[in-house]
């Protein structure tokens, strides 16, 4: 029984958001659109299997720009994706599993304050961080910096510091095809949201949009 709900959860949510955005967009998608369809069909098939499982996951549909956390197939939280951009996106058709969190800064203590002292925050979550994935995926989150040329800067510097690191990898190793990779814009705080919400080991899968 748990696993018809959890199914019919996911078809109706699937067929919410694409309705809303076809009705916000353009007019609703030709069925003959077999590449859609395709698609369609191995998320649904790979989120079913997610959903009848006591966990949360990630849903980066790219086809209409939000991040859904989601668990049984109930979506729990919703970011927008502002700009994307990808690699390969012929590859990014697997389940994907979360290699570690995003590292945190966190608090000095202060030993002269008490014991009481202020806990971990979403505002002490990163705004710009990388996150990597098993098999094979990086993931960079950008938070949109508003037009702050400092802010710019610092993003800029560890996007090729990505870059870098990405193609060290792929030196150290002599892989002669480099995972793919995808970089995510979206709010300063969607991505502390984000970076406070994912676990060691969560699911993430990804919706390629069609031609």
């Amino acid at each position: 029984m748990s696993f018809l709900c959890a199914m019919f959860s996911i078809a109706l949510s699937l067929i919410s958001v694409s309705w809303a955005a076809e009705l916000e967009v353009t007019p609703p998608a030709e069925f003959t659109d077999s590449a859609a369809l395709q698609e369609a069909t191995r998320l649904l098939e790979e989120e079913i299997k997610l959903a009848t499982r006591p966990q949360i996951y990630a849903l980066i549909d790219l086809a209409t720009n939000v991040i859904l956390i989601k668990g049984r197939g109930v979506e729990l939280h919703r970011s927008s994706i502002e700009k994307w951009s990808a690699s390969d996106r012929s590859r990014l058709a697997t389940l994907y599993r979360l290699r570690e969190r995003p590292q945190i800064h966190r608090r000095k203590i202060n030993p002269t304050a008490g014991a009481e002292q202020d806990p971990i925050s979403l505002v002490d979550m990163p705004a710009t961080f990388p996150l990597k994935f098993s098999p094979p995926l990086a993931v960079l989150v950008l938070a949109n910096t508003d037009g702050n040329p400092w802010q710019w800067t610092l993003q800029r510097g560890r996007v090729w510091w990505h870059w870098l690191m990405a193609w060290g990898e792929i030196l150290r190793t002599g892989d002669l095809l480099p995972p793919p990779s995808l970089d995510l814009t979206v709010s300063l705080d969607d991505a502390q949201s984000l970076a406070w919400t994912v676990t060691e080991g969560m699911p993430f899968l990804i919706h390629r949009p069609t031609p």
